[in-house]
């Protein structure tokens, strides 16, 4: 568990598609522990249109080539590990493919142990809730 999702120009290569999605997994297996057999991705490609945003909003300056990715977790983990998760993915990203930090953004969804079902109609992480 987390699930991601990961939002990519479509005019990156489905090898630097595969590079973005192994940095953010390592930065998740790096900052908060998650096992490195935990991997569930789905990767979405942006066309020119299809990403609408601010450029300059929080004094960033963001361009066409942003990596977006979504997480959707577990509740638990401090203010810190985020932070250090948010800062992993952009320097994982910059290394696998030349992302700049500010067209990294990054959103967390938290939910519960029962919210999750891992296949087989069955709530894994909720057996004994």
């Amino acid at each position: 568990m987390p699930f991601v999702e990961l939002f990519v120009p479509e005019s990156r290569s489905a090898a630097e598609r595969r590079q973005l999605a192994d940095a953010v997994h390592a930065a998740l297996v790096e900052t908060i522990g998650i096992p490195e057999d935990d991997r569930f991705q789905v990767l979405r490609t942006l066309g020119a249109g299809d990403w609408l945003y601010d450029a300059s909003y929080l004094g960033l300056n963001r361009t066409p080539n942003a990596l977006v990715v979504r997480i959707t977790l577990r509740r638990g983990r401090t203010a810190e590990r985020k932070r250090a998760l948010y800062r992993a993915i952009a320097d994982n990203a910059a290394r696998a493919a030349g992302v700049r930090a500010d067209d990294v953004f990054v959103v967390l969804h938290e939910n519960d142990s029962i919210d999750w079902s891992f296949g087989g109609g069955v709530a894994q992480y909720a057996l004994t809730d």
